[in-house]
């Protein structure tokens, strides 16, 4: 247990499940908390959970350090990088991406509201592809919502292979997931 008096998670511990109980009660009866605990049974074996809403940046940084040390150990190398375009000393528009087994991840392309429909969003995925071609990728993959760009990537010679229905605002949101592989150079 830690030092600090008010730990809830140290105090949940020292309690029995019915005073748990108890606490997970109360605690849901005000406003919304920041941490919420709770019991879930796993193999029979009851356990108590805690969210956190949003994620603390320390939890986030703790998360992806114990994947990559897992990767890296099982050879599973993800190198990240970022392409941005810049003018005048700001910054217009960008994308992040990975290369993980020989396949180049896009996460995030963004454009400026004022200049998009430019080209910018094509070139900056042109330099992500080379760059991931660079670093051994034979092949990309982007996700984007239908609400976003679903017609921007196919242009760019993407193949939609995956699609999830949802909803946000009330209304119909698919996730759609999209491949591309690089041809061989001569």
């Amino acid at each position: 247990m830690c030092s600090e008096k008010k730990c809830q998670g140290c105090l949940y511990r020292s309690l029995n499940l019915e005073d748990v109980r108890q606490l997970l009660r109360a605690e849901t009866a005000g406003p919304e908390p920041t941490a919420r605990y709770h019991m879930a049974t796993i193999d029979d074996e009851e356990a108590m959970f805690e969210t956190l809403d949003p994620v603390p940046s320390e939890i986030a940084t703790a998360i992806s350090d114990g994947l990559n040390a897992f990767n890296e150990s099982a050879e599973i190398r993800r190198e990240a990088f970022a392409v941005v375009w810049r003018e005048n000393g700001g910054l217009i528009a960008g994308i992040t991406a990975s290369v993980s087994f020989s396949v180049l991840f896009i996460g995030n392309l963004w454009v400026a509201k004022s200049l998009r429909l430019g080209g910018i969003g094509t070139k900056l995925m042109a330099a992500a592809e080379e760059e991931g071609r660079r670093r051994a990728a034979v092949a990309a993959c982007v996700d984007t919502l239908s609400t976003q760009a679903p017609d921007f990537y196919p242009k760019l010679g993407y193949v939609e292979f995956g699609r999830i229905s949802g909803h946000a605002g009330g209304r119909p949101v698919d996730r759609i997931w999209f491949r591309k592989e690089f041809s061989a150079v001569a």
